[in-house]
């Protein structure tokens, strides 16, 4: 007999180990070339081939050159910018998980830039394997240029195999990347953490009608103290965060499905469409229905 058996993960938690893949692309930026982002539901890894560019967050302001990887969590905001005189080339990753994952953590520890120490010659295929799912001009390709794809060339996965194999593709990088350079971390960095759990309670139950109330009882701490410490660690109440991930969520699912406004609301928590319609445009300035138009239209022209 020949096996093998993981004793590595906490079969109590192992949601704390789920990986989702969410898109991933190339970009070889023009000079001086923005993106700014807003708070999102998804983990977000960018990792620098060539070049450089600036980072600013809600804190800190990084430069970043090749061969550094830097991490956006879910939940955070900010703006990057290519150089003018040395406009980078990058390869993103965005990824649903458990803000307890520790595979991030293994892999940033307490930074949100990095060093690679894995050669780009062997990083590179690894990224192109990932989009050769839903393009398979890529498959053997070894390295991305603009010239060779030039303009927005991104494909939707519809299919469920697909999605099994991008997302195994995606396990393997990672798993690649801690074998190279995986940081040491304090066993006391698992243990019980109450803004860090609430957010990753908020973050898989966005979809149920909850307060705040409920996810204090969850962790068996007072509402008041939760909202204390959450502040704390994240800058922001945990209402306010809760707020953010679903109008988020329902942002997505307006731009990509034809659910009507009703069900996206019970999507994100919302049993009341009037009152996902009032908060929606709170948030976004905007209506439900004025949004979906107006995404509808933008991606038309590309």
């Amino acid at each position: 007999m020949v096996g093998n058996r993981d004793l590595i993960l906490d079969r109590t938690k192992l949601g704390a180990y789920t990986f989702q893949f969410n898109h991933c692309g190339f970009q070889a930026c023009t000079a001086g070339y923005t993106y700014g982002f807003a708070l999102r539901p998804y983990h977000l890894i960018h990792f620098v081939l060539d070049g450089s560019g600036t980072l600013k967050t809600e804190r800190n302001t990084y430069s970043i050159h090749a061969r550094q990887a830097f991490y956006l969590p879910a939940g955070s905001g900010g703006t990057y910018q290519a150089s003018f005189e040395d406009p980078w080339k990058y390869f993103w990753v965005g990824f649903y998980a458990d803000s307890r994952n520790c595979v991030s953590r293994q892999l940033f520890g307490a930074k949100q830039v990095i060093d690679l120490t894995m050669p780009v010659s062997e990083l590179e295929p690894l990224f192109l394997s990932l989009v050769s799912v839903t393009d398979p001009r890529l498959c053997h390709a070894h390295s991305y240029t603009e010239a060779e794809y030039p303009g927005e060339q991104f494909c939707q996965i519809t299919d469920f195999s697909k999605s099994l194999e991008v997302n195994s593709r995606m396990l393997h990088l990672f798993s690649r990347l801690l074998e190279t350079q995986a940081v040491c971390l304090d066993p006391s960095d698992f243990g019980p953490n109450p803004a860090r759990d609430a957010k990753a309670y908020m973050d898989a139950s966005y979809c149920e009608p909850l307060k705040m109330q409920d996810v204090a009882a969850a962790l068996h701490v007072h509402p008041n103290y939760l909202s204390t410490i959450f502040k704390k660690t994240y800058g922001q109440s945990p209402s306010g965060y809760l707020r953010s991930i679903r109008m988020e969520h329902s942002a997505m699912l307006l731009a990509l499905t034809d659910y009507p406004v009703s069900a996206v609301a019970q999507a994100v928590g919302y049993p009341n469409a009037f009152q996902f319609s009032a908060v929606f445009k709170q948030y976004f300035q905007v209506s439900p229905s004025a949004y979906r138009k107006q995404e509808k239209q933008r991606q038309a022209k590309h």
